[in-house]
């Protein structure tokens, strides 16, 4: 039995495991990928205090090593169920195992969101990706689509062309989302075009992608566009299926908490990307595992007591 068992080792969930650690208490981390979650895989993080401009494997990297030096044990598990049984949280995992606490931290945050249109599931991996930091090597010299107008788009774009390839950013919106900074940088690149108000309807090659059909939002009329890959940006998707049992979610199946970090089961907290929230950034899901952190200590005396 532990004290708290954190699923999910991003921003979020590796500073609440510092906290409840160094709260003296038994703490133990889930996770099924890879430590820093959606952070691993940015190419350049500028937005971190006191970090300036640092690569997100390397900022995932130190916070990870923070962890596992003050004595943190980290299980890889991947959690399909979590039994509520009041004082006691089951946790149970792919494997067949089940792991008890007294309370849990969700931090499991959110997955790429897919385009749905048609081939998309063969093309996956054979042309279709969705982080550019992990598949860019593949695509030096050729010519490729990037999904979205977001931060997150416009910036895998950026880290694109410094391997010498061709983008074209398409967004089914006629503006982008991006903020001013980077889309000035953007479009001061002469790698990257912009296809604006247009969506990708199909996916098309053989054993490995080839073009995409395009669409033109207003006209609705379509064209065929040869490229080596497409890289979707197009938002996320909060990774909660092992929660769709419990009653803490919200109809789009975010977390809903409250100011402490606690959901409506009691023992049960959430931080990060997978809360219902206004934004999204690496530093407020540290907070958010500061905010939990304390909020766990407090529940654990009062049920102790």
């Amino acid at each position: 039995m532990r004290d708290v068992i954190i699923i999910g080792a991003g921003p979020g969930g590796m500073t609440a495991a510092i906290y409840t650690k160094r709260a003296n208490l038994d703490t133990v981390i889930i996770e099924k990928a890879a430590p820093g979650g959606y952070m691993v895989n940015t190419y350049e993080i500028e937005n971190y205090p006191g970090f300036g401009k640092v690569s997100g494997y390397e900022l995932s990297e130190k916070m990870f090593n923070h962890v596992r030096e003050l004595g943190v044990e980290y299980l890889y598990g991947d959690v399909t169920k979590i039994v509520d049984k009041q004082e006691k949280k089951e946790v149970h995992t792919a494997d067949g195992k089940v792991h008890e606490a007294k309370a849990l931290i969700i931090a499991s945050g959110t997955v790429p969101r897919k385009t749905e249109a048609k081939n998309e599931e063969k093309f996956l991996s054979r042309g279709i990706s969705f982080c550019a930091v992990c598949d860019g090597a593949f695509f030096k010299g050729k010519e490729v689509i990037v999904l979205g107008g977001g931060n997150s788009a416009l910036d895998e774009a950026l880290y694109l062309t410094s391997m010498d390839i061709k983008v074209t950013v398409v967004n089914i919106l006629d503006s982008l989302q991006a903020d001013k900074s980077t889309v000035e940088k953007a479009k001061n690149n002469d790698k990257i075009d912009f296809l604006l108000g247009h969506e990708v309807t199909e996916f098309q090659g053989d054993d490995s992608l080839k073009a995409v059909e395009l669409r033109d939002v207003k006209t609705k009329k379509t064209y065929t566009k040869e490229v080596a890959g497409v890289f979707v940006f197009i938002g996320q998707i909060p990774n909660t299926t092992f929660l769709e049992d419990l009653p803490v979610l919200t109809p789009q199946g975010y977390v809903k908490v409250n100011e402490r970090m606690e959901t409506d089961i009691p023992g049960i907290f959430a931080v990060g990307d997978v809360i219902e929230k206004d934004l999204r950034q690496i530093v407020t899901a540290t907070a958010d595992g500061a905010i939990a952190s304390q909020a766990v200590s407090r529940y654990l005396e009062r049920t102790v007591q």
